[in-house]
């Protein structure tokens, strides 16, 4: 049985690998396949409990990591937050303001997190395809994370991962 932190890594190991060339459709992006893997088995299951871990353990992952780098370069989340939106940007990367906005709120605790899982809810219910797509945003939100603590020889990309895994394993268990 797959533990229920797995899907998770493996959205964040996905996002790790860049596309080249570019994904023609939504269906070759590695990072798009797991979120529509975790679609495919809510959609068996009749529910929405694949999706949710993933959103959830991803979130987590990304508020966990954006404070992780936040205390080693002696910053306040926020303003981490803010540089990593202009590095993905500068990069090529798509709009993620919907992203730092989620991890902004995830920040504050509790309070945030009902806030996000409020936003997701609405997202989900108003556009099914852009809630998704949040889904795969928050995983490459978490790559640039662990980019930018590799970049800044802070941690290495493997390191980090096992970090992450560890975390997010102890988060899924409690």
């Amino acid at each position: 049985m797959t533990s229920l932190h797995e899907p998770v890594m493996e959205l964040v190991r996905a996002s790790l690998n860049p596309l080249v060339p570019p994904a023609r459709s939504r269906g070759d992006d590695p990072a798009c396949q797991v979120v529509i893997r975790a679609a495919d088995a809510d959609l068996k299951a009749g529910g929405l409990d694949h999706v949710n871990r993933l959103v959830i353990g991803t979130g987590v992952a990304a508020a966990g990591l954006t404070s992780w780098l936040a205390q080693e370069r002696h910053l306040e989340p926020e303003a981490v937050v803010g540089q990593l939106e202009k590095s993905v940007a500068q990069n090529g990367g798509g709009p993620l303001s919907p992203v730092v906005g989620m991890i902004k709120m995830l920040l504050t605790g509790p309070p945030g997190m009902a806030q996000v899982a409020d936003f997701m809810v609405t997202q989900f219910h108003e556009d099914e395809e852009k809630y998704y797509d949040l889904v795969v945003d928050l995983g490459r939100y978490t790559a640039s994370c662990i980019g930018m603590l590799t970049a800044l020889n802070i941690s290495s990309q493997d390191d980090t991962l096992d970090n992450l895994d560890d975390m997010l394993q102890e988060f899924f268990t409690n």
